[in-house]
């Protein structure tokens, strides 16, 4: 138990830290990121080290910030996907902001990677400095297909299911993590549209109400309807347990008839590989804060005679129609598609693994008996609508990568405008049905950065 002198100073340090993150207009380019975590290294080279853990695909260096020499190690790393560059601004706010609470230096050594992904960030930037709408977030959106991500090639074998080969960027994490045996690592992902939620990896039950009162200090909401994926644990309302494959691997065992090694893609995330390595005490956490907030996932309403199935199966229904068009125009432009462009692997591969999880998830669902709770407005909301938001972003990837085909003035230029055409009006259609559905709020960037530090402040061993 700590004692009141130690409450009061640690809520001292926690005021003074949320109240000095800075009024953020805009997210850093990746080329500024680099230049202000090297600046701040030559400024304080006596206190802190700088050093490269390894390189990205395209050959960028990805460098980790060290700072203090406390007992307990933490690694903090931003940009596990590019489309998520919250928590670089959080590790641009540590890195200057430590050096005025001493206290954090002594008892903790922070390990802050400002970018594990530049490449990918790089493709996002265009929409780093707004207009902070849906659209224009689409628009400029990238992440990478599942077998190229950061946070989802981790090596692992399980079961009948291996994967072996690590990105580049992955493997600089890894080293990371093997180098600093880290106490506490906070995965800076976060999420797009819906309400604020959590992933952590023990049941700290002590600190969950904690948890599920802060968002609305900071005026945001804490999301309650459907967790990202059917296999998640619950701890409590928007608090999930940390996942990995070996959980998606034994769903799809348990609830489908299909080998679920031939439904597995990529490796396993970070959370996973710290038990892996053996770092099994080590504490896991994952603020997921969205860039646009609605307060219908909240809504914990029950919607008489309708259960989580009946939402979900609806939202299935949905996307089935979706599918069959995509998946269509997919094939119209597979020959004139000639540019191996990474805006295309990613949104081909997505959407193919989407159409081909389609059959075995409605399978999962039927067999599923959860799914026989009453359904919510918020789990409708997130049945039929934000999943629907994220299916925009797939396709906006499409329509950027048939742009760059269209530029290399090769292929059938008339197909490809004629196919984007048709997407773009998809595009557009989706936003309509979103905004008249789930009226939406950008937050602010200074609160998003709160939200990541409140929480991790909370978390803290």
């Amino acid at each position: 138990m700590q004692s009141t002198t130690e409450i009061k100073k640690s809520t001292s340090v926690y005021d003074s830290l949320m109240d000095s993150v800075p009024d953020y207009s805009h997210f850093f380019t990746v080329d500024e990121l680099i230049n202000r975590s090297r600046n701040l290294a030559l400024k304080h080279s006596s206190l802190v080290q700088y050093r490269d853990i390894g390189h990205s695909q395209n050959g960028e260096t990805i460098t980790m910030v060290t700072i203090g020499n406390g007992a307990k190690s933490l690694l903090l790393y931003a940009c596990p996907h590019p489309n998520e560059p919250i928590g670089t601004l959080l590790i641009d706010f540590l890195l200057n902001a430590l050096f005025d609470h001493s206290e954090l230096l002594s008892k903790y050594t922070w390990h802050l990677i400002p970018c594990v992904d530049p490449d990918g960030t790089r493709l996002n930037e265009g929409w780093f400095t707004g207009p902070f709408t849906i659209s224009n977030y689409a628009r400029y959106f990238y992440r990478p297909r599942l077998e190229e991500q950061v946070e989802w090639t981790f090596p692992i074998t399980y079961k009948n299911y291996s994967w072996t080969t690590p990105s580049n960027e992955t493997q600089a994490l890894m080293h990371a993590i093997q180098l600093v045996q880290p106490d506490f690592v906070y995965g800076l992902h976060n999420a797009g549209f819906g309400g604020m939620y959590y992933h952590i990896s023990h049941p700290f039950a002590d600190i969950f109400p904690q948890l599920a009162r802060f968002p609305s200090s900071l005026g945001l909401f804490l999301a309650k309807g459907e967790p990202e994926d059917p296999w998640i644990t619950e701890y409590a309302p928007g608090i999930y347990r940390t996942i990995g494959l070996s959980e998606a691997y034994d769903y799809y065992e348990k609830h489908t008839h299909t080998d679920p090694e031939t439904l597995m893609c990529g490796g396993s995330s970070s959370s996973e590989y710290l038990k892996e390595i053996g770092l099994h005490k080590t504490i896991f956490l994952v603020t997921e804060v969205p860039y646009f907030q609605s307060s219908v996932v909240t809504d914990n309403t029950i919607i008489p005679n309708v259960t989580r199935r009946d939402v979900l199966l609806q939202g299935l229904d949905t996307e089935d129609q979706s599918n069959a068009i995509l998946m269509n125009l997919l094939e119209q432009i597979k020959t004139a598609m000639t540019l191996d462009s990474a805006l295309y692997r990613a949104s081909r591969s997505s959407l193919e693994l989407r159409n081909t999880m389609a059959t075995n998830y409605r399978q999962a669902i039927l067999n599923d008996n959860s799914t026989l709770e009453p359904a919510t407005v918020a789990s409708r909301a997130d049945a039929l609508y934000i999943s629907l938001f994220y299916k925009m972003l797939t396709v906006s990837m499409l329509d950027r990568a048939i742009t760059l085909q269209i530029q290399q003035k090769s292929g059938d230029i008339k197909l490809l405008e004629n196919v984007q055409r048709e997407l773009e009006r998809h595009l557009n259609n989706w936003k309509n049905d979103i905004e008249q559905n789930l009226p939406y709020t950008p937050i602010p960037i200074r609160t998003l950065v709160q939200s990541q530090l409140g929480a991790m402040l909370i978390v803290l061993p």
